[in-house]
């Protein structure tokens, strides 16, 4: 059981991770848009960024929508084109029942000078639903893909034929989501009572409870499971509701991005931005750490180290993708990673407790765009950079001394720095044969192509489902271009670096051949 739910959550946190991806650039997107139309600006400046703020917007006001498709198209295994469709015609339905049984029952809230705020009710798409907010694609994302992948290969005879595969899916859905769209108008406001306790306590819990976040955001990263930590927190009422003109906004990110939307009435930058500041350790911890390992490198080994590191630092303080950078010392020292943890912890509750208010959940271009809207008095982003060096200091100097107290192997102490290991972390641009290459290298050391069962992938990993584990030989696999491996219950993470896209897309296409073959 253990190892289902194991599974059942990587699975989850590597298909929200899709929709996820598109949310950067709607934030730059919007940034830019407000410059565009600072006061200075040419008028037809002005005008076409309020087009692109007007756009930006309505990606960011439908989230749900976009989370329930994503999901959906995530989770379907096959067909996905299909499963794009079913999951917005579901979404759909579901409002419309919604409002119709919210309707019959006299259970339509009256707007107020505020809106429907606080009312737990808010407008969709025109129809007046319960208020489920990015919830309600989370929740029909996910119970849809399932369906699909359970129905959509049951095909009838030739009279009925057209009532199979996808189409027999959107006829199971149908009910489902009647008796959802009716169930969830009484269990949603008991279930949004609970999550407003959460959001609560957190907010109580002061700079306890951002070190917690953040340790746990930063520590949980080996399993996959740190998605499900920030992302409700960052897209969800979890991590707080405002209403700003007239509108419910929930969560960290979401509030944020609508703050940036109206930075000219901003007056202040709400509480729930300490849950959007965890781009703090990707950037300057990253920074520490690798200057921390080329130091204590050999010196014969210190040009070796180099190359072998830098690209990875690029990636992580820049995008803010600090997976192959964290495998190339998380397996050697268990004890490093637990320090890092702790440092990020310690970081973040800083940064609240001195009064920075600055958002960063991604990398150092995204911080400095998106706060670039922002008035400094508000977001207070000297502090982040002035605790920021400062930090760096206490990464640099507490990993050298934990390396060289315990003689901790990190890259270039040992006796020779592998170049297939330089290799492999570079920056993954590798030509077509190569990759092709490296597909047949994780076929035959995931055990063969009857062996692998699905394949997924996150920002950096391969995230790949087999039969039997115990013919994975993590041997073979290491002679490809990759980062490193993780194995947990029956799925096997590779890791990858920017190009895991492409990897996984040359893995499935050479599958398909194979198992073509067969």
């Amino acid at each position: 059981m253990k190892e289902k739910l194991l599974s059942l959550s990587q699975k989850f946190s590597q298909a929200a991770v899709q929709p996820v991806m598109f949310l950067t650039v709607m934030g730059i997107g919007l940034a830019v848009a407000v410059i565009m139309q600072l006061s200075f600006m040419p008028s037809f400046i002005v005008f076409i960024g309020v087009l692109l703020k007007k756009m930006m917007d309505a990606m960011l006001n439908n989230l749900s929508i976009i989370f329930c498709v994503g999901l959906t198209t995530a989770f379907a295994k096959k067909k996905k084109v299909d499963a794009a469709i079913i999951a917005l015609i579901v979404y759909i339905i579901f409002l419309a029942g919604n409002n119709a049984w919210l309707t019959s029952q006299n259970m339509l809230a009256k707007s107020g000078a505020m809106g429907l705020f606080g009312t737990g009710q808010n407008t969709v798409l025109g129809f007046q639903v319960i208020d489920m907010n990015v919830f309600l694609g989370i929740l029909l994302g996910c119970i849809t893909g399932y369906v699909f992948n359970k129905f959509s290969e049951i095909e009838f005879g030739d009279m009925f034929r057209i009532y199979g595969g996808s189409r027999f899916v959107f006829i199971v859905m149908i009910p489902i989501t009647l008796v959802l769209a009716i169930l969830l108008s009484y269990v949603w406001p008991v279930i949004n009572y609970g999550i407003n306790g959460l959001s609560g306590f957190m907010k109580t819990a002061g700079a306890l409870g951002v070190f917690v976040y953040s340790f746990g955001n930063r520590f949980l990263i080996p399993t996959g499971l740190h998605h499900l930590l920030w992302m409700p927190f960052c897209f969800t009422g979890i991590g707080g509701s405002l209403n700003i003109d007239g509108k419910t906004i929930q969560g960290a990110v979401n509030i944020f991005y609508s703050e940036m939307s109206n930075s000219s009435k901003l007056t202040a930058i709400d509480p729930s931005i300490r849950f959007a500041t965890f781009g703090f350790a990707k950037i300057f911890g990253s920074i520490g750490i690798v200057l921390a390992m080329i130091r204590t490198a050999k010196p014969k080994n210190k040009k070796a180290v180099k190359g072998l590191l830098i690209p990875s630092l690029f990636v992580a303080v820049v995008a803010g993708i600090t997976e192959p950078l964290d495998f190339s010392f998380l397996f050697i020292s268990p004890l490093l990673w637990l320090v890092h943890g702790i440092i990020t912890g310690f970081s973040e509750m800083l940064l609240w407790i001195l009064g920075s208010r600055t958002y960063s959940i991604y990398g150092l271009l995204d911080t400095i765009v998106c706060n670039s809207v922002i008035s400094p008095k508000l977001s207070k982003i000297y502090i982040f950079f002035a605790v920021g060096i400062i930090m760096t200091a206490v990464w640099y100097f507490v990993f050298v001394f934990l390396i060289r107290k315990f003689n901790i192997k990190t890259p270039g102490r040992e006796d020779s720095v592998n170049s297939s290991s330089n290799k492999e972390v570079t920056d993954g641009s590798s030509k077509s044969g190569s990759s092709d290459q490296d597909s047949e290298l994780f076929i035959k050391g995931l055990g063969g192509a009857e062996n692998i069962l699905e394949v997924n992938n996150c920002f950096t990993r391969l995230r790949i489902d087999v039969k039997d584990v115990s013919k994975v030989n993590k041997e073979i696999i290491g002679k490809a271009q990759q980062k490193g491996i993780v194995v947990k219950g029956n799925n096997v993470q590779i890791i990858i670096g920017m190009t895991v896209e492409n990897s996984k897309e040359n893995l499935v296409n050479l599958l398909d051949k194979m198992k073509g073959v067969m």
